[in-house]
Order: structure tokens, then C-alpha cells, then sequence
């Protein structure tokens, strides 16, 4: 069957793509990994030519690297980088939750209050924490109205995804996550953009040191 004018057939470099894509975000293809093309086309029963194809997307994205002598490679986690990462977010995140506070509308409201409730119910499952916050942060990016921030923002969420799963988060920082989030959205609500973009900062800049620490603990014990 052809597909309609404009719809975009799904191909076989999309499919490695995407798959390989999942296993870089979810480091079930760990750091510093060798992605050797053979390999690959046999895993996933396609031709090299795909899989050429999605490596040098991935490549773009920077997900994976060229080694020095050859050969491609998972790009390995760093401190200096998730630093970077970090900078980014918080920028990022503390104009959005300033505009937030100034636009967003009684529904937004109410959902990020409903979130708030779902997060506290489920404090002991971090999973469903992590979801629910991820899911908080999108609307405070959709009530702020700035949609190239929102699309700056997913550039990067695959890379920050990379480092957060490291930190397996404990309970106390759950409970001084959802505190956040709580005093976020209390400043968004009061109509009070420097306290919220204060807010925002200071629960991303919290979030950073959680995983530089693990991240650290990783590389000593390396």
C-alpha cells in the first residue's frame, strides 16, 4: 500500500535508529561501547546501509563518537559534559518557569496541582516520581508559551536521561524533590516570576549534584 502524500514511510534506518537510540538513553548499550556495523545489520536482520545510515544520525546527535583510529563508538559520560548539560537545563528551565508564572492559566494550574497530588501519593515509587515530575516540568513549558525553549530542551533530554538512570534515586532526595517541585509551582501560582525562576534554578542545581555524586563514585570506582 503507498503511503499518503506527506506521510513519511517508516524505514529500516529509522527502526536501528530508534532502537538504538532506547539502548544508548537507557545504557543498556553502556558507555564507551564499540557499535560495529556487521554486528548490528545481523542483530536486527537488515542490510549495513541502515544501520549506516542511523549511526551517522546518532553521530549527529552526538549519542556516538568516532574513535581516534576508527570505528564508532557510544559516547562515554564525563563530568565536564553533564555539567554543560546541567547549565543548559537550568537556563533553559528558569525562563520557562519565569513565563510561567506571568501566562500560565487556571488549567495549568490545576494540572500542575493535580501532578502534585499524583507525585506525594506515590513517593516511594521512583519510577512513577519520575514521571509525574517530568510530566510537571512539561507543563510549566507549555503555560510559558515558549515553544523554542521546549524544543531546545528535548535536544538534550536523551543525553540528561544518560546520566539521571545512574543515580537511582533514594528516597530522601524524592521527598526534597517533590518539595521543589511543590515550591515551584506555589511561586507560579502566586504570579511571582522571580521567585519561581529561583525555584526552578535551585531544584535543577540539586538535581545536578545528585548525579555528579554518583557519577563520581562511578569513575572512582572504575
Amino acid at each position: 500500500m503507498t503511503p499518503a502524500p506527506g506521510v513519511r514511510r517508516y524505514s529500516g534506518a529509522d527502526y536501528v535508529y530508534s532502537t538504538l537510540r532506547e539502548q544508548i538513553i537507557s545504557l543498556e548499550l553502556p558507555p564507551g561501547q564499540r557499535l560495529r556495523e556487521t554486528a548490528l545489520a545481523q542483530q536486527m536482520k537488515v542490510s549495513r546501509t541502515p544501520v549506516r545510515e542511523a549511526l551517522s544520525r546518532l553521530l549527529s546527535e552526538n549519542l556516538v563518537e568516532q574513535g581516534p583510529t576508527g570505528g564508532t563508538f557510544v559516547t562515554p559520560l564525563d563530568l565536564e559534559d553533564l555539567r554543560e548539560l546541567y547549565l543548559i537545563r537550568s537556563a533553559l528551565e528558569s525562563v520557562s518557569a519565569r513565563e510561567a508564572a506571568q501566562h500560565a492559566s487556571p488549567a495549568d494550574l490545576a494540572e500542575m496541582a493535580d501532578l502534585l497530588e499524583q507525585m506525594e501519593r506515590l513517593l516511594d515509587r521512583e519510577s512513577e516520581t519520575h514521571r509525574l515530575g517530568a510530566l510537571l516540568h512539561d507543563v510549566i513549558f507549555r503555560a510559558a508559551g515558549i515553544h523554542r525553549s521546549d524544543e531546545m530542551l528535548r535536544q538534550i533530554r536523551g543525553h540528561l536521561h544518560r546520566y539521571r538512570i545512574l543515580s537511582n534515586q533514594s528516597a530522601s532526595r524524592r521527598e526534597e524533590a517533590f518539595a521543589e517541585h511543590r515550591h515551584i509551582v506555589d511561586a507560579i501560582a502566586s504570579r511571582d516570576p522571580d521567585a519561581a525562576e529561583q525555584a526552578i534554578r535551585e531544584h535543577v542545581m540539586a538535581a545536578y549534584q545528585e548525579v555528579k555524586a554518583h557519577l563520581q563514585a562511578r569513575e572512582s570506582a572504575a
